[in-house]
């Protein structure tokens, strides 16, 4: 009995002798406690369960506060002027040169597109005339100087509406790239569909006449390049560039009507295709290059 009332005076007296907690409660976990920490110490909260205002990330700011860049496609080309008219002129003699070999090496094709381009009856003829590596050859060297008088004109429209701004022989090379992925890739596609709907005449046809008009309207720009180029910057030299491109415009809108006439027979069985073909291979390129000039313009 006496043990018993000896425990238990000793469990008495044992918590008044021990030190007292500043906690006050001795079952909180003090590692998991919310230290007051400066923010700019870094991370005040180590407990991950915790509940605190939620706060954007760095990455994600800009889409939070709905803040969109915009886009330039213009960023990635080479800016800067250094193209004196000497450059230039020696550019256009080796257009030139090229042009007349093309001529020189069969007079009878220049002829002969010039009457395709003006009716029907001469292309059907000049069509089957140009079949084989021998008889196509010079359409596609004419062909040729159509997309490196084509490239030359892009760049000395972006010379003149943009002065010293990429006025460089890379911006000129680039133009005349462009304008040949963008020709050969569009002849590309004419077969692609031809392929899918089994109508291999008739894209032949078309090809063969966007070829000839392209050779018709490369004999054309060479002249014309050289005007624009030389001719002193100012109203003049924009006046001169606005006749051009209206002069384009009426081109290809005859150009089109005479492509009409080749696809206006599926107008009738396939019309959903035909208007199909129409936006995405006619209508859509022109509608990206006005797009892509109205945003470097402004």
């Amino acid at each position: 009995m006496s043990f018993r009332i000896i425990c238990a005076l000793i469990l008495l007296v044992l918590p008044l002798t021990g030190k007292s907690q500043s906690s006050g409660n001795p079952f909180d976990l003090s590692h998991r406690l919310i230290r007051s920490v400066s923010p700019a110490a870094g991370d005040a909260v180590t407990n991950p369960f915790d509940l605190v205002p939620h706060r954007i990330p760095g990455a994600g700011v800009a889409m939070a506060r709905n803040e969109t860049v915009r886009i330039n496609p213009f960023a990635v080309l080479p800016r800067g002027g250094g193209m004196s008219g000497s450059g230039l002129f020696t550019v256009l003699l080796v257009v030139l040169a090229f042009l007349t070999f093309s001529v020189a090496a069969n007079r009878t094709a220049v002829g002969k597109s010039w009457r395709a381009f003006l009716n029907d009856n001469a292309l059907n003829v000049a069509q089957r005339e140009a079949s084989g590596l021998v008889g196509s050859t010079p359409y596609y060297m004419l062909f040729m100087n159509y997309l490196a008088n084509a490239g030359v004109f892009i760049f000395l429209m972006t010379r003149a509406f943009q002065g010293e701004k990429f006025n460089n022989l890379k911006f000129l090379l680039i133009c005349i790239l462009g304008v040949s992925i963008l020709m050969l890739g569009k002849q590309l596609l004419v077969n692609i569909v031809s392929f899918l709907f089994s109508v291999p005449d008739e894209a032949r046809r078309y090809n063969f006449l966007t070829v000839i008009f392209d050779c018709v309207l490369g004999l054309f720009l060479a002249p014309f390049n050289l005007m624009i180029a030389f001719t002193v910057q100012g109203d003049y030299q924009i006046l001169m560039a606005f006749w051009m491109v209206g002069l384009l415009l009426i081109f290809y809108g005859y150009r089109t009507l005479r492509a009409l006439a080749i696809g206006s027979k599926f107008l009738g069985s396939t019309p959903f295709h035909f208007l199909l073909y129409l936006c995405a291979v006619e209508i859509m390129p022109l509608v990206i290059l006005a797009k892509l000039a109205l945003l470097q313009t402004n």
